[in-house]
């Protein structure tokens, strides 16, 4: 909520400081952009030292350059303090999942990762409603100052309920506790930060499925920060409605984000479901399906996103009533959160020992667009007008659907062609796996689930 909470007072900043619209929208770009580090070094930090010392310390530095950022008395020391928020808090986004699949069996995440889905995706669509609502009551120092109170409890919370649950960490405390750790500490280290930076560039350059995927993941999560400046300059211009009032317009995507939740869990994870029993019953028991049957959802989100943006274009007009604009932020609401669901969940089916790195990777790349958007979005509109600028990113957003056909329809080939992607077994050719399938407790070795370490959902 943090990245977005900002643009509710930009206007009084921008009053304050006398700077431009350009200027002040850095405050959302530079949190975005220290996002893209702080989450890359998230995941090697927690693995070498635990979940806890991480969550601890970027949570206590949050709060520190939250209130550097509440109290700063020019706009460089306030950008600055943005940016070093964005670099020292995110850590906790990329080590999350781990606490999830630390604590919870694969069979009970799917409400937690629902949760954390919506915290994620809906706290900054959400964030602008807030401080829009209170702007004209408030000061801007004293609004910011609400982050940092509530990032205060969160670090109190850390500190105080939060136990170690990284299984190497806790190992490493029991073995410390009984005797000196192995000389091979130093390897171990460059190792980690090898493996945590350098796979997610990797699969960037060499994944088809990874280059297209993010890109148009990117675009979408880049929507939201293109809308922070799209909404007021829109209904400004059309309706007359003061920035402090289009801060709740962002309410209609934030329904959507919720919709979209119920229709993941409602619909698409039914699905999935239906279809991997039919599997197992057609293949003699075998247990996966291909990550393709997780796509269906992905071909659902790439319509909504479109039809909520052509819909946006057709109604943002002087002559209608500004109910109709506002309303298409449901479907544009929906297609993030459901694009988000399905389409993490098909990156831990398709890259089974690589999934971290995929998802870090898609991450990284959605913060540097979210990095420049937000001062992408006026110039844009102002150069190409409101009904061109709609069109365009109509038009960006339409690449989805194709993208995803030909992913659902000929990604066993490109399956074949990578070497990280899951591959598809015949079960026919194989006797062992065919024995497997058949008579799988049998031939299987007891494995221990606790702490949710399966990737499967």
């Amino acid at each position: 909520m943090a990245s977005t909470f900002y643009s509710g007072v930009q206007g009084q900043i921008q009053d304050e400081f006398g700077i431009s619209n350009t200027v002040a929208t850095l405050g959302v770009g530079l949190y975005n952009l220290g996002c893209v580090f702080g989450a890359l070094f998230g995941g090697p930090l927690s693995e070498l030292y635990g979940r806890r010392p991480v969550y601890i310390i970027s949570s206590t530095f949050f709060v520190v350059f939250s209130l550097g950022s509440t109290l700063s008395p020019n706009i460089p020391t306030l950008l600055i303090c943005r940016g070093l928020m964005g670099l020292l808090g995110s850590p906790v986004f990329s080590i999350y999942g781990g606490s999830v699949a630390d604590l919870f069996t694969p069979t009970e995440r799917g409400p937690v990762v629902a949760l954390s889905t919506l915290v994620l995706q809906g706290a900054p669509t959400i964030g602008p409603v807030p401080s829009s609502f209170l702007g004209p009551v408030f000061p801007w120092r004293w609004l910011l100052s609400l982050i940092t109170i509530w990032g205060s409890v969160l670090a109190i919370a850390m500190v105080l309920f939060v136990p170690e649950t990284e299984p190497k960490a806790i190992q490493r405390k029991v073995v410390k506790s009984e005797g000196p750790i192995a000389a091979s500490e130093d390897v171990n280290i460059l190792a980690v930060w090898r493996n945590s930076l350098l796979r997610p560039i990797t699969l960037l350059r060499h994944e088809p499925i990874m280059i297209w995927t993010t890109l148009y993941h990117s675009f979408v999560y880049g929507l939201l920060f293109i809308l922070l400046e799209a909404y007021p300059h829109i209904f400004d211009t059309h309706y007359s409605m003061p920035r402090e009032q289009t801060g709740l317009v962002f309410i209609s995507p934030f329904i959507g984000n919720m919709l979209g939740i119920l229709m993941y869990f409602g619909y698409d994870k039914p699905r999935y479901e239906a279809r991997q029993r039919m599997v197992e019953v057609e293949s003699c028991g075998k247990s996966e399906i291909e990550p393709e049957a997780r796509l269906p959802g992905v071909l659902l989100a790439s319509l909504l996103t479109p039809i909520g943006l052509f819909w946006f274009t057709l109604s943002a007009d002087p002559d209608v009533h500004y109910f109709f604009p506002i309303l298409s932020g449901v479907p544009i609401g929906m297609g993030m959160t459901l694009l988000q669901l399905s389409l993490f969940n098909y990156y831990i089916d398709l890259y089974p020992t690589m999934s971290a790195s995929a998802i870090a990777a898609n991450s990284a790349v959605r913060c540097v667009v979210a990095a420049v958007l937000p001062s992408v979005g006026l110039p844009l509109y102002s150069s190409l007008g409101i009904r061109n600028a709609n069109m365009l990113l109509t038009g960006i957003s339409c690449m989805g659907f194709p993208t995803g056909v030909i992913l659902y329809v000929y990604g066993r080939r490109l399956r074949i062609a990578s070497k990280w992607a899951k591959q598809t077994i015949d079960v026919a050719s194989h006797p062992q796996k065919s024995m497997e399938a058949a008579a799988p407790l049998l031939t299987q070795s007891t494995q221990n689930h606790y702490g949710g370490t399966s990737s499967s959902e």
